[in-house]
């Protein structure tokens, strides 16, 4: 990663308990930096430990992980000021905030 927005955003998600070995990809992408996630890490055990179970597939689909994921990276990044756009099912644009679109943020005068 080169670019300062994408530094920013990997230095909020280490911040944030998200450091290298959690599994989330930054990508630069026009118009901000593209965070992924890639659950392997967490799908494979349980598909190997619920291999009978013929609601698996349904299992590893893991979508309330997937939006709890979604919602605490999107506070984190609106913590340090950063903006948040869901472009795709698994996926969160990060992007600076317009100075217009800033909030007033509890305890600042």
């Amino acid at each position: 990663m080169t670019g300062v927005l994408a530094r920013e955003v990997e230095t909020v998600l280490a911040d944030g308990g998200f450091g290298p070995g959690s599994g989330l990809v930054v990508q630069e992408r026009p118009g901000g930096v593209l965070v992924s996630w890639h659950a392997d890490a967490v799908i494979r055990p349980m598909i190997l430990a619920h291999a009978s179970d013929p609601a698996v597939r349904t299992r590893a689909t893991i979508p309330g992980i997937r939006s709890a994921l979604d919602h605490a990276l999107a506070a984190l990044f609106l913590d340090a000021g950063l903006h948040t756009t869901t472009p795709a099912n698994g996926l969160l644009l990060v992007s600076r905030r317009e100075p217009s679109a800033r909030t007033h943020r509890r305890g600042s005068a």
